[in-house]
């Protein structure tokens, strides 16, 4: 028996209502029904992919979601959603594409324009990112009634997602509104606060130290801690309390650190295994070619060692675009490797890279990073844990730059304890424990003296306190080694106009400043324990 269109459009009704009051089996049934009368109908297929991502299922919902577009490519809800799980998948270029499609329909619809501000954010695109969170901002302010239908959690993740790209694109004073909008309408927003704290250097007649205390027995979850702690922690540090910050830290810490069980016999078996898979790529009888690209200039190093410096001065050069931190070439491994372990580098994957084809590598991550790049002859590539992919690097572009960053340990790892990173990404669990910071120095160390002997010259290492306190003649030679004329700009970097997508956003427009260095020693009393490992490790004498 053939549904009728009437049949068909109450199915696609319920499924609708079902999925808003999480209903999602009933949702999914009721779409499987649509389809199986009528496989062109791209709501059903729109709702099928939502229900996939809701589930987890990334890689199916943007197969999904493909054919909701591919059906309608009038609806920017369709295209916005698919970018979503593009970039979750790792597809960068395709995902970039999807937001382009989005914002070229101009949303008018506030879920829509939220989702879309944050996919274009994660893209690196936050002016865009900015003008999608206004719209829904200002469609909201015009519509209050309809805008008691977003509860006040939603609201305030809006205010926050836009107070992100405003920082992100140098926007403070507005950003710092937008993070007390979003804590106004949820104080327990503990995102907001820890990014709020970042924003300016706070005083003993102006802080937030009050507010963010009282929170304290309302930071139940680990990540509420971590959010709440760091907060503190830093405008404790601004008004000098240094012993009471460092507590702070180490309150902050401690739930996370007994939650994910940081592994650091797991990193150290990582480190030795970038090692080994270089060792049977050299000894290969049949060298592998990369791609010639001259394009990318990489810049790694420990985070918190001034990459996000480095990348600003070049930035500032005509001929250099600042793509930000991409994640496209870890990425590109993992698809490539096909391996199916959650980490995108492990032993498996670096493995699986022996039979890689390296100039389809290089080709392949140099097309993922368009259409942002491809505009100016070089751009940067700021992700500072591409030092474990170097090997990589240099074989699957053999003409790209390298270069790395190099920071006083001490001042290196308090600053990596003091950073507060992405609370899933497993790759920064080191920094839950300052001892653990300064065993992962170690590693770092080890791995850059590895390269620099069995790559003599392949990267180009900078030290922090040489650059800050004699700008002009590392800028020059920093120059000289990226093959580019001078520019009176790379030295006035500060000037630059555009977003900085890292941590580092509101310190790099600041200039150049020597006050991070020898910062440890304000909190030499804490820290002994870790001056004790790495003396004993040969680096103080």
């Amino acid at each position: 028996m053939t549904a009728s269109r009437q049949d068909i459009k109450a199915w696609h009704t319920s499924a609708t209502t079902a999925l808003l009051e999480g209903r999602a089996r009933e949702a999914h049934e009721l779409c499987l029904a649509i389809l199986r009368e009528d496989k062109s109908h791209a709501d059903a297929w729109f709702l099928c992919g939502v229900i996939a991502g809701q589930n987890g299922q990334r890689h199916k919902a943007a197969e999904i979601l493909k054919n909701a577009v591919r059906l309608n490519r009038k609806n920017p809800e369709y295209a916005a959603e698919l970018g979503k799980y593009l970039l979750a998948n790792g597809q960068h270029r395709e995902a970039l594409e999807a937001a382009n499609l989005a914002f070229e329909l101009d949303p008018k619809d506030v879920p829509t324009l939220n989702t879309l501000g944050t996919l274009l954010s994660h893209c690196g695109e936050h002016d865009r990112a900015v003008s999608c969170f206004e719209s829904a901002v200002k469609t909201l302010d015009a519509k209050s009634v309809s805008a008691n239908r977003f509860s006040p959690q939603f609201r305030g993740e809006l205010f926050f997602n836009m107070a992100v790209s405003l920082q992100f694109a140098g926007q403070f004073d507005r950003a710092e509104r937008a993070y007390e909008s979003a804590i106004g309408l949820v104080p327990t927003l503990f995102r907001a606060h820890s990014a709020l704290a970042s924003l300016r250097g706070q005083t003993q007649q102006e802080n937030h130290l009050e507010r963010l205390t009282a929170l304290k027995p309302d930071a139940v979850s680990a990540s509420d801690k971590l959010h709440l702690g760091h907060a503190i922690a830093k405008e404790l540090e601004d008004i000098g309390e240094y012993p009471a910050a460092f507590e702070s830290l180490v309150w902050a810490k401690q739930a996370q650190a007994e939650k994910v069980q940081y592994n650091r016999a797991h990193d150290s078996e990582l480190f030795a295994a970038v090692r080994n898979t270089y060792k049977k790529a050299l000894s290969s009888e049949h060298p592998n070619q990369g791609y010639t690209s001259n394009e990318p200039i990489f810049i790694v190093g420990l985070p918190r060692s001034g990459t996000t410096l480095v990348e600003q001065i070049l930035a500032s050069h005509s001929s250099v675009f600042a793509a930000g931190e991409l994640q496209n070439f870890p990425a590109r491994v993992k698809q490539l490797s096909a391996t199916t372990s959650l980490d995108n580098l492990d032993v498996e994957t670096l493995q699986a890279t022996e039979g890689f084809d390296m100039a389809l590598l290089g080709r392949s991550y140099i097309d993922s990073t368009r259409p942002r790049t491809g505009n100016t002859p070089y751009f940067t590539d700021k992700l500072p844990l591409n030092f474990l992919y170097i090997g990589l690097i240099k074989r699957a572009l053999p003409n790209a730059k390298i270069i790395c960053l190099r920071r006083d340990p001490m001042d290196v790892c308090l600053s990596n304890y003091r950073q507060l990173f992405a609370t899933n990404f497993r790759y920064y669990f080191y920094n839950l424990n300052i001892l653990d910071c300064g065993r992962y120095y170690i590693e770092f160390d080890h791995l850059m003296q590895y390269w620099q002997t069995v790559m003599p010259g392949a990267v180009y290492e900078i030290q922090y306190e040489t650059l800050v306190n004699q700008p002009e003649s590392e800028i020059r030679n920093l120059l000289q080694y990226c093959e580019l004329p001078w520019e009176d700009a790379c030295l006035d970097f500060s000037q630059r106009r555009g977003s900085v997508a890292t941590p580092s956003a509101v310190q790099v427009r600041s200039g150049m400043y020597t006050s991070a260095v020898e910062r440890w020693r304000k909190y030499a009393e804490n820290l002994q324990p870790l001056y004790a490992l790495l003396q004993e490790n040969g680096y103080y004498d």
